[in-house]
């Protein structure tokens, strides 16, 4: 048995392998993306919505701390949204249009 041959499987088994785990990582890191950037696009429509309120019930005070709170809320609900799959659908969107993209 020549030790070449074996050694030639042995290596483009792995070349094989580690192809599938490129294109894995990259898959999950442009999922990871594009609900980065429905996180992002919800952050922003929240925050457009909410200064169009004329006024708040249960935040009537207008301080720089209550803005903090209320932005820190409009990104982790924006985040979640994103991550659950409950957004827009934006994200999965993107997704679909760009995974075929990813060269090979």
């Amino acid at each position: 048995m020549d030790i070449s041959v074996i050694n030639q499987n042995i290596a483009s088994s792995n070349i094989d392998r580690l192809k599938n785990t490129s294109k894995l990582t990259e898959n999950n890191e442009l999922k990871e993306a594009c609900q980065g950037f429905e996180a992002i696009f919800l952050k922003s429509m929240l925050k457009s919505m909410r200064t169009s309120l004329l006024g708040e019930a249960l935040f009537e005070t207008d301080n720089h701390g209550m803005d903090i709170y209320k932005s820190m809320q409009d990104e982790y609900l924006a985040e979640s949204l994103s991550k659950q799959g409950q957004g827009i659908g934006l994200g999965e969107f993107l997704y679909n249009e760009l995974r075929d993209k990813i060269p090979k």
